[in-house]
């Protein structure tokens, strides 16, 4: 994900790292000059955030939210990194994606049009284990492109950026 990021202007821009677990995400977006909102629905992990944000003198807005349960407004850029492992039942939400690794990732791009400037779109992870076709298939709403691949021993790793499909923006 951060060799994605690394491809994009973000001095300036508004960005939210959803799910941003250890923040790695959010922090580097700040020390390129981003006004990030970082969530997570772990409080543990909100407070390592702001100690780490404090600790190299960035500020970011942190948010204890479940997806965009607590997100209010637009943003230029929104990061999703989505636990996508599959699993028959959800037991450690830091990893496990549901039934086909996907529920998350699902959820984001369902709700993810009512969050996005015009224009702007979203990079989200997915691994060669959920069938990136056939999420694209399920979100005809949205287009996608595949920015990085990374190949590991047992997956391929997909960085899509996401937007509204210009047919279909106001």
């Amino acid at each position: 994900m951060v060799d994605a990021i690394a491809q994009v202007s973000l001095t300036g821009r508004s960005v939210l790292d959803l799910g941003t677990g250890s923040g790695i995400l959010g922090l580097y977006c700040a020390t390129r000059g981003a006004k990030v909102t970082a969530s997570d629905i772990d409080e543990a992990a909100i407070e390592h955030v702001h100690r780490t944000a404090e600790a190299l003198g960035l500020e970011i807005n942190l948010l204890l939210s479940d997806l965009f349960s607590k997100i209010s407004g637009r943003f230029d850029l929104i990061l999703f990194n989505p636990p996508y492992l599959p699993s028959a039942r959800v037991n450690d939400r830091s990893v496990d994606g549901g039934q086909n690794g996907t529920m998350l990732a699902d959820r984001f791009l369902k709700e993810l049009p009512e969050h996005l400037e015009r224009r702007a779109y979203a990079l989200l992870l997915l691994s060669s284990v959920n069938h990136p076709a056939s999420v694209r298939r399920r979100h005809r709403k949205l287009e996608f492109s595949t920015l990085v691949r990374k190949s590991f021993f047992f997956e391929e790793l997909q960085v899509l950026r996401v937007r509204l499909r210009d047919d279909l923006t106001v």
